[in-house]
């Protein structure tokens, strides 16, 4: 079972928090197809966390394992080279340090590798499933996130200005999003077609302090940020 920790349990010390700029650089040097609305997506997770998603632990947890399995046949069924192989376990998106982004294929590649050794360590907690434990993370992490409006106009006015150096042709559009966004609230928006065709996401968005200390020493990114 892959070890993500207790939601209860206090937090430890969290690595030096990144810029917004380091945080958007990564980004784009991974997923190089990044779009307006996929910048806007990032900003929104990093300030909002999953509330959205979360309108209760068993919708979350019914929701998350239909995807772990959905994402586990589509494995199995190209028989390729998992994405997961160069994909990274955790992500950063938040300015603070304290959310980020869960992929769940390799994810479900740690869990498979930790398996026999976690029921020889502790038989008790065998039933305890990636998405039950994953669930309760993303509840937690919705109860104790509540977001900012404010501070969601401010990342995306950085955002802009960082497309207009990074990604040109994505900076109108991006302004264009963040008007029509701070009107209505700032809603979660999907990602871009094109992300969703290049990239297929899978990835839950909860705090840092609720992963286990194994999962967060992994590599995150971005890499320059952590020294």
């Amino acid at each position: 079972m892959i070890r993500l920790r207790p939601p209860s349990l206090a937090s430890r010390p969290q690595s030096p928090t990144p810029d917004l700029a380091a945080i958007l650089d990564w980004h784009r040097q991974r997923y190089p197809l990044l779009e307006a609305r996929d910048v806007y997506k990032l900003i929104h997770q990093g300030v909002f966390g999953p509330g959205h998603l979360v309108a209760s632990e068993s919708d979350a947890h019914a929701s998350l394992t239909s995807e772990l399995q959905a994402t586990q046949v589509k494995g199995q069924r190209t028989k390729a080279k998992s994405q997961s192989s160069d994909e990274e376990l955790v992500e950063e998106i938040d300015t603070r340090g304290r959310l980020v982004r869960v992929n769940l294929r390799p994810l479900l590649q740690k869990e498979g590798r930790e398996k026999s050794e976690e029921r020889k360590r502790n038989r008790r907690e065998e039933h305890r499933t990636t998405a039950d434990l994953l669930a309760e993370a993303m509840v937690e992490s919705a109860r104790r996130v509540k977001g900012d409006q404010i501070v969601m106009r401010r990342r995306l006015a950085a955002a802009v200005r960082w497309c207009r150096r990074k990604l040109p042709r994505q900076a109108a559009e991006l302004e264009r999003i963040a008007v029509r966004a701070g009107e209505s609230g700032y809603p979660a928006f999907h990602h871009s077609p094109a992300y969703k065709r290049a990239y297929r996401p899978a990835y839950r968005v909860i705090l840092k302090s609720c992963l286990d200390p194994s999962v967060k020493s992994s590599r995150q990114c971005p890499p320059s940020a952590y020294g």
